[in-house]
């Protein structure tokens, strides 16, 4: 199975590839800059960005007669540190138009499944959050990713494809342990401090990619 991958160069992205490659898939990876991967057997690296259309096009033809079966993206927007009051370096809707790029590309190409990176506090999961995460969000710069990626929420719900949103809480370093699932839109149990390890996202980033079990959810995750 090939996965067309955008947001590879990232943390969880690298750790996607990984994981694919070692299940014994093949990959495309769209990166603006290729020495940020390792090149390995399996891999295709394509120069470009999701914000160019004519880039994912390029991507998904990257290797003739072997189309991608599948889609994970796991692009986030950028700020200038971890810090959640710094400025956004990045486009107001740079995952929402990068999805939407990458839909069109797909739906000419005749490729139904798409796996996307979300967060836990999206759309209507929103009211499920802490109250006090709330609080941060909506006073500080993080709010700006929220409403980009509630865009992605609804655009890649009314496409048509086979689509899985992944609703991960908060994100750490760490080896993969077992998954907790809380639904579409996490109702209950999900606390203040709920984690996930993104070697545990990764894992099933492509159990999604590879499975029809989770089509057309949104499933938040924790370990």
């Amino acid at each position: 199975m090939r996965i067309l991958i955008l947001g590879g160069s990232g943390r969880t992205g690298q750790l996607v590839i990984n994981e694919a490659l070692i299940r014994g898939h093949t990959i495309t990876a769209l990166v603006r800059k290729p020495d940020s991967l390792e090149p390995r057997p399996g891999l295709t690296i394509v120069q470009g960005t999701p914000l160019e259309k004519s880039d994912v096009e390029k991507a998904i033809t990257a290797t003739p007669g072997d189309l991608p079966s599948a889609t994970v993206i796991t692009l986030n927007a950028v700020r200038v540190s971890d810090n959640p009051w710094s400025a956004n370096a990045s486009p107001p809707r740079m995952m929402a138009d990068s999805n939407a790029h990458t839909v069109a590309a797909m739906k000419a190409h005749g490729i139904r499944k798409i796996v996307t990176m979300s967060a836990f506090g999206v759309a209507d999961s929103w009211p499920n959050m802490h109250f006090l995460l709330r609080m941060t969000i909506k006073t500080s710069n993080m709010s700006h990713q929220w409403e980009d990626h509630a865009a992605v929420d609804r655009e890649v719900k009314q496409s048509g494809l086979d689509y899985v949103l992944v609703r991960p809480v908060m994100l750490k370093e760490g080896e993969p342990k077992p998954i907790r699932f809380f639904g579409d839109v996490g109702a209950k149990g999900v606390g203040l401090t709920s984690s996930i390890t993104r070697k545990s996202v990764a894992r099933f980033l492509v159990d999604a990619a590879e499975k029809s079990d989770w089509d057309r959810s949104t499933p938040v995750v924790t370990n």
